[in-house]
């Protein structure tokens, strides 16, 4: 687990996210509807993405040290992205990574992304690629901060976006 440069990483339990954990998943992203920058609502994220995600083990979860998610995110091969433009030619595509309002400005979303990057790079991919909605500050700074780089704007499902990528060298 690649948790450097946190004090309390022992706290935090990063894995792949089970079929049990589905209901506790949801909640999380419906928690997060409304927020500043989010784009999602009820429809989506839905049950069956989360189920699809658990059976490709492409969707992950940190826990803290009561066992409660805390953060969630997907990462893995999909066919969604790749009409737009990316450097890197294996890359998996990172979605849906949300964190609890209350544990959001406290190093959650690095942890989790840290880990994220790190899996995935065990898994073969040589980037990760991903859409970022140009009116969410909290994330676009999430991902800069962790080495993403910004390599375009697209507009997909009405929304406009940057799109952010970070190869296997970052």
């Amino acid at each position: 687990m690649f948790l450097a440069g946190y004090d309390k990483v022992e706290e935090y339990k990063f894995s792949t996210a089970k079929m049990a954990d589905i209901l506790e998943i949801l909640s999380l992203y419906h928690s997060l509807i409304g927020t500043p920058g989010c784009t999602w609502d009820f429809d989506y994220p839905d049950k069956e993405i989360v189920e699809t995600d658990i059976r490709e083990e492409s969707l992950y979860v940190l826990r803290n040290d009561s066992n409660r998610i805390v953060a969630v995110a997907a990462a893995g091969k999909s066919n969604e992205l790749d009409e737009l433009s990316w450097s890197s030619s294996k890359p998996c595509d990172l979605a849906r990574i949300g964190v609890l309002s209350e544990m959001q400005n406290q190093g959650i979303g690095t942890i989790i992304l840290q880990n994220v990057i790190s899996e995935t790079r065990q898994r073969g991919f040589d980037g990760i690629r991903m859409l970022v909605s140009k009116s969410n500050p909290s994330a676009l700074a999430l991902y800069e901060k962790n080495g993403f780089h910004q390599c375009g704007e697209t507009v997909k499902y009405g929304i406009d976006f940057f799109c952010y990528e970070i190869g296997n060298g970052c």
